[in-house]
Order: structure tokens, then sequence, then C-alpha cells
């Protein structure tokens, strides 16, 4: 058989193309309907949808919450047709920045119909595909939406794996080129026309490593035994490992490193931020309101436990936690507040010892070393006291000065004696309890929650309210006539 053809670069045109069918009927691919489905490389579709966002003035990442300098970088990388490696740790967004990025594709592309990396007709790379546009009168074509394939990081993958089974033997043989014996595509060729995201790179063994080399500079790869593999991969190269000298992170080869653009992706630089990454990934949508107070507070916990200057206690923590533990714990307070049938979260639901808390955080969080005195939950509960802490504080400043006296008297009569947070009262009764709650309650759903954190908040700032029980608060007194 010859099959010298199979590495020949083709090109499909007007004059000698053969006649393309799409669901059974006839079509000019090069007519305006179809054109901008085909014949563009990758990395041309990407230039294209950011420079329209250019134009548009609008951000071509809006799921990526903030990092406005990470998102510069990102643009000019792909813009000049570079490779990126994220480098940070995990859970801070970069297999999501990988996805956002192959929102730049069209959502669909015209693709030879029954090829397995999805060919473009006009360019095939496939050696099935070059003999179906040079032998034969009919192509049949099909829809494929855009493409953005996950290769794990794995130390024991292998090269079939990753590049695929080829076999030229077998083609000499006779056996159809599309025949399983001949192609069975790996993950790389499987990224054709889309993203192939590495993630964590650092793990794929060295010797698959050095095949990566010559994908990212010639587009084709060469298997150890030294076969060219004939085939032109058409992908844009993403991948993500984490910081050096992180847990199980392994180097990165420097003649790979040489061929991408390294990219650092850190924690969200606010709190405001990381709020609302937590909301916008959060599982469990439906539920009991979670009002700011709360989602202060969590997100917070989670902050604490990064910023080692800031709290003392998280100079314990070796293994920080990433926005996945702000996502979860946003879930958990939703469910543990659905489920006792509260309209809206309150701190009652995180637990009598945060054992909400404790469920988010416990596997995200890792000691420098353990010692009998200081557990891992009794770190999680240092930091959920000083999260609380600081709200508290926040929600203690909202009270006008000159209404202070007049709250306290309204807080005398209606907790005289103990009072649930869960009791249905009626707020409006007292003209300076409601005034004061309706600062930051949006909702009168909310009130409770809101009553339950202005006691916490004089409770912890002045001492004037006492805690009695689980939920329960009760007036301390004070002379206000004095």
């Amino acid at each position: 058989m010859d099959i010298d053809y199979i590495f020949e670069d083709v090109v499909v045109k007007p004059s000698n193309a053969p006649k393309f069918i799409l669901n059974g009927e006839e079509i000019d691919i090069w007519s305006e309907e179809f054109l901008p489905y085909h014949s563009k490389s990758i990395v041309e579709y990407v230039r294209e949808a950011l420079l329209e966002y250019e134009k548009r003035g609008e951000d071509p990442f809006p799921e990526i919450v903030g990092k406005a300098v990470e998102k510069e970088m990102v643009k000019n990388a792909l813009m000049s047709g570079s490779n990126i490696l994220f480098r940070g740790r995990k859970g801070y967004g970069k297999t999501t920045f990988s996805k956002a990025i192959a929102k730049l594709l069209p959502e669909k592309l015209l693709a030879i119909k029954g090829c397995k990396i999805h060919d473009d007709p006009t360019h095939p790379t496939c050696f099935a595909c070059k003999r179906k546009v040079l032998e034969e009168d009919v192509v049949e074509l099909t829809w494929v939406p855009r493409k953005w394939i996950r290769i794990p990081g794995d130390p024991m993958m292998t090269t079939r794996q990753l590049i695929g089974g080829i076999s030229i033997q077998k083609i000499r043989e006779g056996y159809d080129l599309d025949h399983p014996e001949v192609f069975t595509p790996g993950r790389v060729l499987k990224a054709h026309r889309g993203i192939a995201y590495f993630d964590e790179l650092g793990a794929i063994p060295s010797a698959l490593q050095t095949l990566l080399h010559e994908l990212l500079e010639e587009k084709q790869i060469t298997t150890p035994e030294g076969d060219i593999v004939p085939m032109k991969i058409d992908t844009i190269f993403i991948a993500s490992t984490n910081p050096a000298n992180y847990k199980g992170v392994a180097d990165i080869k420097e003649p790979l490193m040489d061929r991408v653009e390294e990219i650092p992706i850190g924690p969200p630089e606010t709190l405001e931020e990381e709020i609302e990454i937590g909301l916008r990934n959060m599982s469990l949508r439906e539920g009991a309101i979670l009002p700011s107070w709360h989602l202060r507070i969590l997100a917070r916990i989670v902050r604490l436990a990064r910023n080692k200057n800031e709290c003392r206690i998280a100079s314990r923590i070796e293994l920080e936690p990433s926005c996945r533990a702000t996502i979860k714990l946003f879930d958990h307070l939703r469910a543990s507040a659905t489920r006792k049938g509260h309209k809206c979260a309150m701190l009652i639901d995180y637990g009598r010892n945060y054992e909400i808390v404790k469920l988010a955080l416990r596997s995200r969080i890792e000691l420098d070393y353990e010692e009998d005195e200081m557990s891992k939950d009794d770190v999680i509960v240092k930091l959920t006291e000083e999260a609380i802490n600081k709200t508290c504080a926040e929600i203690y400043s909202l009270i006008p000065r000159d209404s202070f006296g007049k709250l306290m008297e309204d807080l005398s009569d209606l907790c005289s004696e103990p009072i649930s947070v869960e009791d249905d009262i009626d707020f409006r009764r007292y003209e300076n309890i409601y005034k004061i709650l309706t600062l930051f309650a949006k909702s009168p759903e909310e009130l409770n929650s809101a009553f339950e954190i202005l006691l916490e908040a004089i409770k912890r700032c002045t001492g004037l309210i006492d805690k009695v029980d689980f939920g329960r608060y009760v007036y301390a007194g004070y002379d206000w006539e004095a």
C-alpha cells in the first residue's frame, strides 16, 4: 500500500474539493453560512474572539472573579499564539481559567464525519481523512462542539495513553486506516481543534514531557522509538502546576518550561472576591438565605487560615484552604439551616461546636506538626471564633452611638428573661431594635438572623448581653440613667 501521502500536507480548495454532504444534503462549505466553521487554526479563532471583546470593551473571562492582571497576561499570551502554564495552589481557579479560554472558540466546528479527532475538511491531518478527501468523490461532514480535553497528571501515564496507538506496519499489511489496530487516538490527539489542558503537568513522567517539547514547537510528536506521528495537532496547550516545593509536585523539565508562558494564580485578593467565588460555585443553589454577615464570617475563616501575619493560629497551618473550602462552607451552612426549617441561616446552624466548619475544613488544611493540646479541630474553632469576632465588630460599628442607649432599653425589656433567637418575635413592637436591624437586614426573613448577630455583637463587644445556652440570650443589666 502506498502510504507516502499520509506524511504530506493536504489542503482542500474549491478547485480540488470532493462533494461535501451535511445531514444528507450537499453544501458549499465556502459559503457565508459555513465559512466561519472551518479552515482557521484554533489560535486564529481565539485571536478573533479576543479582538471582538476588546472592541466591545468587555471582559472575555467573566467567570473569573477579579484577577485583572492575570487576565491581561492570559490575553497577551493567547494573542501571541503562546502556550500557558498556570502555577498556583489547588483550588485557586486554574482549571476554571482554562475552561474560560475554551469558551473563546466557536460553539461548534465542521468536521469530517467518523474522524476520531474531528478533522477539518479543508486541512485534514489524520491519514484516514487525507485518503477520504484525496480519493473519494463524496465526503460526509458533521458538527462537533468546542473541545476542552483534560489530560490529568499521572506518574503512570503511558505513551499510548498520551499519544495513542499508531501502527505504520499495520497500514503496510493492508489494514484500514481507521482500524483500531492502526489508529487509536490518545489524549493529546483528542484535543485536536480544541484546548489541551494538562492538569498538574509536573506529574507526567519525564520521558513523556520530552515528547511534549516537539508537540509545542512543531505541533507533532515523535515516539520514544523514533517514529514520527504523521499528524500536525492544532491545539492550544494550557497546563497547570502547584508551586515549587508543594507536596507531591515534581519538576517540569527546563526545555518544556521554555515553551510556555508561566502565569501565577493566587487566592482572591479581597474578602468580597472570596464571597463572590463561593456564591458562584455553590452546589446547593436553593434553600435558606445566606445573609451578608454569615458570608463574611465563613469567607473570613478561610482567609484567616491563609494569613499568618493577621492570625497567630494560622502559623500552625502548613497546607492552607483554597476557595473550595469557602464554597463548601456556604453549602454546608445552607444545608444545615434548610434542614432545620430556617428561612435564613443563623449562628446556631453552625452546630454547638462549629461542626459544619469542621466538616468543610478538616480535609482542606494540614497542620505543620501535631501536638496533644492543639488538634486540627481546635485550630478550626479558634479560626471560627476570630472570624466571628471580626464580623461582630463590624456589626457593632453599625449601631449609631446616639441610638445605643435606646437600643439597650428595648433589649432590656425584650431580653429580661432568656430568649431564643428562633422565637417568633414581633420586632416592630420594639422601635429601636427594629430600626437597628433594618440597617443590615435586607428582608423580613433575615430579621431573626440579624437579631442573633446583633445580640452576639453586643455580647462580644460590651458584655451587656449574656449567652445562657445554645441560641439563648439574656440582658446582663446596666443603669443607663447613671
